[in-house]
């Protein structure tokens, strides 16, 4: 495999066109092309802004060694690849930031093909409590790929930062984005319809694109 399909591998997993990646690493999309091409080989700006805006290991991408992002901790069964997914404690409260950067406490072996783009985006947690059952138990492990964007997460199950605590719930939008209703799927819990200061202060942490249940 030449350094061009490398490219257009990492394409894929970033979710990104070549005008997209030329965008995000300030270049041209000429400049994208002719690397993917086989035409010229990136220079040293290219490979930095690439490692530091992805973390991309460009050992892989010069050479096709080793996995291809860094610090990725990965296992080999057979011809598919593993990432083994930090699991942190049970997401009850906290700040974001303390969710984000909570030690793991396990790992979750999981399939690369089902993460795509950058494998320090997901993290999984122990769901606490019955909110969400029989969808999501106590004690399942939820898989959440981090995400600012509440346009995106509109019906989805989300972890959201509210009044100093963190929740796992399905977010739907209303008003344009102005209001957030928080709605669990246990049907004895009650949602919570948040507008005004207590909308603009709520911050959405990642959406849930999986769930492994314990059994």
């Amino acid at each position: 495999m030449s350094l061009g399909e490398r490219l257009q591998q990492l394409l894929l997993k970033l979710d990104l066109s070549q005008i997209g990646l030329a965008r995000a690493l300030g270049t041209s999309n000429v400049v994208v092309n002719r690397y993917i091409n086989n035409k010229t080989m990136p220079d040293y700006n290219f490979l930095r802004k690439l490692g530091s805006s992805f973390r991309v290991n460009i050992n892989w991408l010069l050479t096709g060694d080793g996995p291809i992002f860094a610090g990725e901790e990965i296992t080999n069964i057979g011809n598919r690849q593993y990432y083994n997914l930090p699991v942190i404690a049970a997401v009850s409260c906290g700040s974001p930031q303390e969710v984000l950067e909570a030690e793991a406490e396990d790992f979750l072996m999981v399939d690369s093909r089902s993460l795509p783009g950058d494998f320090s985006n997901y993290f999984a947690f122990y769901a606490s409590g019955d909110s969400m059952a029989p969808c999501i138990g106590n004690g399942d492990v939820v898989v959440v790929k981090r995400h600012e964007d509440w346009q995106t997460a509109d019906d989805r199950i989300c972890v959201v930062w509210i009044d100093g605590e963190i929740t796992l719930k399905k977010v739907t939008l209303f008003s344009d984005g102005q209001e957030i209703l928080l709605s669990p799927y246990n049907k004895e819990y009650s949602p919570l319809l948040l507008n005004g200061d207590s909308a603009s202060e709520a911050h959405l942490i990642g959406i849930a694109i999986m769930a492994v249940k314990n059994l």
